[in-house]
């Protein structure tokens, strides 16, 4: 693993150019909804990806989630031009506190689906209460409902280890 890590790394360079590529990409779908990052948002929009990654303490090599995220949430009337760039490096943000907080047993597109239909709908655009309400609920019920599966689990073993269900 580690050799790959030091691979990749010393691509520094052309991974940087190559991820400013790939969201730049992008526009050619957001620009049908009016939003267009300039290369200079796109790269800042690449150092904010990192930063949210670094502090949530993920290991991401790819581009593909800024990718999903910018295309899915191109499409909200809650986002204007002016407010674009930032919009989605909070919107990342969320994204990897939430991965983080469900354990990564949400897949990434059912996160960023939900993530939108909580900002579309009880959030009306407001990232305040997507991460603070919305998103905060949902992972108290997540680590709830885990809780529970895992007391049901513990719950069905004997004390010889062997696991039996009740009928």
């Amino acid at each position: 693993m580690g050799n790959k890590l030091d691979i990749y790394r010393s691509l520094g360079g052309v991974v940087k150019q190559l991820h400013l590529g790939e969201v730049l990409a992008t526009n050619q779908e957001s620009q049908k909804h009016g939003l267009v990052f300039s290369a200079a948002e796109a790269k800042e929009l690449i150092q904010v990806r990192n930063l949210a990654i670094r502090t949530h303490g993920r290991v991401e090599l790819g581009i593909e989630v800024v990718q999903k995220i910018i295309i899915a949430f191109s499409r909200s009337a809650f986002i204007n031009q002016d407010e674009y760039a930032a919009t989605i490096g909070e919107l990342l943000d969320i994204f990897y506190q939430m991965k983080n907080e469900t354990e990564d047993e949400m897949g990434d597109e059912e996160l960023i689906a939900l993530m939108l239909e909580y900002y579309n709908g009880s959030c009306r655009g407001s990232l305040d209460l997507l991460r603070d309400r919305e998103m905060a609920l949902f992972a108290g019920t997540f680590r709830r409902i885990r809780l529970e599966k895992e007391a049901e689990l513990q719950g069905s073993k004997s004390d010889d280890g062997k696991e039996y269900r009740e009928i």
